[in-house]
């Protein structure tokens, strides 16, 4: 039994976005990156977000490391109805999905 998925790859720039947290956590900004149709329906989109990054360095062999964190992107994947854009943001990734799909 195979899953069927219709994946978009959002073309740059990617168009920003609002991602509701649960439970009334609040709002963060982000990108849409890929919108994905999965088998039962659902969709799911890729949105980058903003986070914390830890980086840790050691020069020199046996001597002590430095570490921290500094801010960073990472790309998550999110349910459709937790993402928020402008409707006109919408209707041209509608149109793009329409005419690269009348392409293929």
């Amino acid at each position: 039994m195979t899953a069927s998925t219709t994946r978009f790859d959002v073309p740059e720039p990617h168009p920003k976005c609002e991602v509701k947290l649960p439970g009334n956590g609040g709002i963060v900004h982000g990108h849409i990156k890929i919108v994905e149709q999965r088998s039962k329906g659902n969709v799911w989109i890729l949105v980058a977000l903003p986070c914390w990054a830890r980086w840790s360095t050691q020069i020199e062999a046996g001597k002590p490391a430095r570490e921290g964190i500094a801010p960073g992107v990472e790309d998550t994947w999110v349910p459709a109805f937790a993402v928020d854009t402008e409707d006109d943001v919408y209707a041209e990734l509608k149109q793009r999905y329409r005419s690269l799909k009348s392409v293929s």
